[in-house]
């Protein structure tokens, strides 16, 4: 009788007040992470040495990596477009899924995560898609890019010269030859993934030795995925999905080198160098901070001091530059543009509603 009523009282869920609370002291873990990072980064630099470097930056490039910013969530906005149509009985219109992305970056900026959530509505809202059946679809589209990051990540370590960083293990290369073939392999299973896991669910012995709950929670993710991946099994649509993201990641490189052209240091820092720069730069995104603040700041300033011999200044100096364009403007000013328009849209329709 304890031991029962003990399970009630765990699975109770919490409060509006503890998640509030929850949710606060991650805000805080979060916020302390990206000012330790910050701190780690420009210790011991000359912030005015940094300024001055930022002001030399061309203009005409970072005018081009600004639009290039765009046009990459544009592509974003168009791939998940793909994934949603399943769910859709009319054509998802791009404005709508390139607001809520872009909703969506400018709320992690201050709320990491909490982009996650207004995406979710907003695509809901807009396109009067169910909330259940949106959630799969952002799943998989942040399982495409985990899985170009693995890609991008195997091949990098198959290039990396000796002479960057001295003697390098000997498990480098194959362990990332063997990282790129899974990453594809992963790829190729990714759309097969709910038919393979309800066939191993309907398996007599795990049906008799999988504990009740376990096989439901994983009988519902394999019907989140079923929903998620409806797309990948159209034969047509999956490779225009592929391609959709390997060109946003092209873009994304695209990004770094454009910045380095904006400093005229395309001499020292290589495509080779800016290709393993942005992998490791790359990781510090996944770093859940404040607009990805302080893991990408480190990670690029170090990667770019490593890989071309660049001064703690001036690396610092691309980082920061690159960030605030790409992760700060290119976010905010579209998503306020398109809210404006929203706004205007809303009211222009309930001026034409009869009274």
């Amino acid at each position: 009788m304890i031991q029962t009523e003990n399970q009630t009282e765990a699975e109770t869920p919490p409060t509006k007040k503890e998640s509030a609370v929850k949710s606060l002291i991650k805000q805080v873990v979060m916020i302390a992470a990206a000012a330790a990072l910050l701190y780690f980064s420009f210790r011991g630099c000359d912030l005015a040495t940094i300024w001055a470097y930022a002001l030399k930056a061309n203009p005409i490039f970072l005018t081009l990596l600004l639009i290039n910013g765009v046009i990459s969530h544009v592509l974003r906005s168009i791939r998940w477009i793909l994934l949603l149509n399943p769910l859709s009985d009319h054509k998802i219109s791009l404005f709508n899924s390139f607001t809520a992305v872009m909703m969506g970056y400018a709320v992690n900026i201050a709320v990491p995560r909490g982009g996650e959530v207004v995406r979710l509505v907003s695509i809901s809202r807009t396109e009067k898609l169910p909330i259940a059946g949106v959630v799969p679809t952002m799943f998989i589209d942040r399982l495409l890019d985990i899985a170009l990051l693995a890609l991008l990540l195997g091949i990098t370590l198959m290039v990396v010269p000796k002479s960057m960083f001295g003697e390098l293990p000997s498990w480098l290369v194959p362990g990332g030859i063997g990282l790129t073939v899974a990453t594809f392999v992963g790829l190729a299973v990714l759309p097969h993934v709910s038919t393979i896991m309800r066939w191993f669910l309907n398996q007599e012995i795990v049906k008799t030795k999988l504990p009740t709950k376990l096989s439901l929670k994983l009988a519902d993710l394999s019907d989140q995925f079923g929903i998620g991946t409806k797309s990948l099994t159209n034969p047509v649509v999956y490779p225009a999905i592929a391609f959709l993201s390997f060109a946003i990641w092209g873009c994304y490189w695209l990004n770094l080198y454009l910045t380095i052209l904006a400093f005229n240091i395309q001499d020292k820092v290589t495509p080779l160098n800016s290709l393993i720069t942005f992998t490791i730069g790359s990781i510090g995104v996944l770093v859940p901070t404040p607009g990805s603040v302080g893991g990408y700041h480190y990670l690029v300033s170090q990667a770019l001091m490593k890989t071309s011999g660049l001064n703690q200044e001036l690396a610092l100096a691309i980082a920061t530059v690159q960030h605030f364009i790409c992760f700060v403007l290119v976010a905010c000013i579209p998503a306020a543009i398109c809210v404006a328009v929203q706004s205007m849209r809303k009211g222009k329709t309930a001026t034409a509603e009869p009274k």
